[in-house]
């Protein structure tokens, strides 16, 4: 049995005025989560940075946080409160351009290098 506007399953709040009026404190009616509580960070932002955080992998791995990091970020813009994870995004498509600037002087070091013989 539920009550309205309450998920499946769940107990309805009940108790004095003063218990209703800290339940009230407690959550945020914008998200239903306890307040201060963040979404969960999306799929995509999890990718996204621990494909930025694999430099070893050069641009493997650059291109994909790059990637994944945008779509978190939008999916993070077009759902504010319910998507999580836009620092991680960030920080993702921070590491993955480093990864291919990286990769990039490498390579043109190298290939100075072979011109230079």
């Amino acid at each position: 049995m539920s009550y309205p506007g309450g998920p499946a399953g769940a107990k309805p709040i009940t108790g004095s005025p003063q218990t209703m009026a800290m339940h009230a404190m407690t959550i945020d009616p914008r998200t239903g989560l306890p307040r201060g509580e963040k979404p969960p960070a999306s799929l995509s932002a999890v990718i996204s940075l621990v494909c930025g955080v694999l430099l070893c992998l050069g641009p493997l791995t650059g291109l994909p946080a790059i990637g994944a990091g945008i779509v978190a970020r939008r999916a993070v813009a077009q759902d504010p409160a319910g998507v999580g994870g836009g620092t991680m995004a960030v920080a993702g498509i921070a590491l993955g351009i480093a990864n291919l600037l990286m990769w990039g002087l490498l390579l043109l070091v190298v290939v100075l290098r072979e011109f230079l013989r």
